[in-house]
């Protein structure tokens, strides 16, 4: 977990690799309904847009279907949820998990990294106009799609996303404290600096 632009995605996406367990992004499960175009695609991307969470109720049955697919029976990293307690509690009826790691960083570090933050618009790779820059500017390194902004990075919803974190997410912290897996890292330090802070966890 972590304030949004806290590198989440990516440092699991790296852990993934070291303990060879699939990195499940709960945005990432949200971004492929809206890009289905269902009706069920199109309720989600209301929420996304307007920079609300989306409903337990849906959030819950997704994450459920994902965690229980074979490629995760040995284990998973969940990127993004629960974001706040009700969903939590949801969560913790179905899975236990066995380490909760916090990337600290401050809002005005969030606001400048989402700022230029890019996202292919085919496989939804994610890249960085100051941080990790593509090969081939304004293409994707693995398909060679085109690359964007996300529609919810725009200052207003940032701003709006960064409250709603503070109000409703950071209170998980206690409770995995409380559980006895909470690690707290420094997330401002470059990505090779993060992952060895992580991978230090594991050790």
């Amino acid at each position: 977990m972590g304030p949004q632009g806290s590198g989440k995605g990516t440092q699991a996406e790296l852990l993934a690799k070291n303990l060879g367990i699939p990195t499940i992004s709960a945005g990432a499960l949200l971004r492929e309904e809206i890009a289905k175009e269902t009706e069920f695609g199109r309720e989600i991307a209301k929420y996304t847009e307007g920079g609300t969470l989306v409903p337990d109720e849906i959030m819950s049955v997704i994450i459920r279907n994902r965690l229980n697919q074979p490629d995760a029976v040995n284990g998973w990293i969940l990127d993004g949820h629960p974001r706040i307690a009700s969903q939590m509690e949801l969560f913790l009826q179905f899975f236990q998990p066995t380490h909760a790691i916090l990337l600290e960083l401050t809002d005005e570090q969030s606001l400048e990294r989402l700022s230029g933050r890019l996202q292919c618009s085919v496989c939804l790779l994610g890249f960085h106009e100051l941080y990790m820059l593509p090969i081939i500017p304004g293409l994707c390194d693995k398909c060679g799609g085109t690359l964007i902004k996300r529609s919810d990075d725009n200052p207003e919803a940032i701003k709006q996303r960064l409250e709603i974190y503070h109000q409703e997410t950071e209170p998980l912290v206690a409770r995995y404290e409380q559980m006895g897996i909470l690690h707290r890292v420094d997330g401002s330090g470059t990505i090779e600096e993060v992952a060895g802070l992580v991978k230090e966890i594991f050790e």
